[in-house]
């Protein structure tokens, strides 16, 4: 007890050190990614949203929100591909950034698995991003039930560094404050769609889409978004 007592106050001792002795922080101005989104990425068109009166109540007041709805090309009466996607970029209040699966609680979804998935992109290289399945009941008016499930991805961008992990976006942020005096300002891009295998297209709008079809559609649009606002992944020209 008293060994384990003494290591504590050790490593407590050396992190003082590190803060007293190590350079000022910097302000974390330097963002990793562009305050965009395109209108046209990888076969899909996207049309620009703003925030829901929520996010807008929720999240601090500095905090920049970009969304668009993308669609594969079609009149609207045709069957289509439909996605969602956000960007989230803090401000000085850290509060903008966070487990996703705290709003989707919010917003009356269930996840129902949670893995890591790899992404690659033209370049060749691999984006890790977060895959969590999710589910709700869908009321009608005639008070009928339907379970809607839907794929909803997502990953944590610093200004240099790139995670899936919450956990890890946490841990990064400590040891680059410490270590490499950078203050991330954290990004959080995202992408969602409904599974709509046993939906009547009529009811989406949309194709109708196996749970794999789903994910398959998803993780390529982000492999040809991604690299258009993320700036570790852009063409260096």
């Amino acid at each position: 007890m008293i060994a384990r007592a003494s290591i504590l106050l050790i490593l407590c001792g050396i992190t003082l050190l590190l803060c007293q002795f190590s350079p000022a922080m910097k302000g974390g101005d330097d963002v990793g990614v562009l305050a965009e989104l395109p209108m046209v990425v990888g076969g899909f068109v996207g049309e620009s949203e703003p925030p829901s009166e929520k996010e807008i109540a929720l999240l601090p007041s500095d905090t920049i929100i970009v969304k668009r709805a993308y669609h594969t090309p079609g009149r609207s009466n045709e069957r289509r591909d439909l996605a969602t996607a956000s960007l989230v970029i803090a401000g000085n209040d850290s509060r903008s950034i966070h487990r996703p699966e705290v709003c989707l609680d919010g917003q009356g979804w269930t996840v129902t698995n949670s893995r890591v998935r790899d992404v690659k992109l033209l370049s060749g290289e691999i984006l890790q991003v977060r895959d969590l399945a999710i589910e709700r009941e869908v009321l009608f008016g005639n008070g009928a039930k339907q379970l809607l499930r839907a794929h909803y991805v997502y990953w944590f961008v610093g200004t240099d560094v790139t995670t899936p992990s919450n956990l890890e976006r946490q841990l990064l942020s400590f040891r680059d404050n410490v270590l490499r005096n950078i203050n991330h300002r954290w990004a959080y891009p995202s992408v969602m769609a409904w599974v709509t295998e046993g939906w009547p297209p009529e009811k989406t709008g949309q194709r109708i889409r196996s749970d794999e079809e789903t994910v398959t559609m998803l993780l390529g649009l982000v492999s040809h978004l991604a690299p258009k606002f993320q700036k570790n992944l852009m063409p260096r020209s």
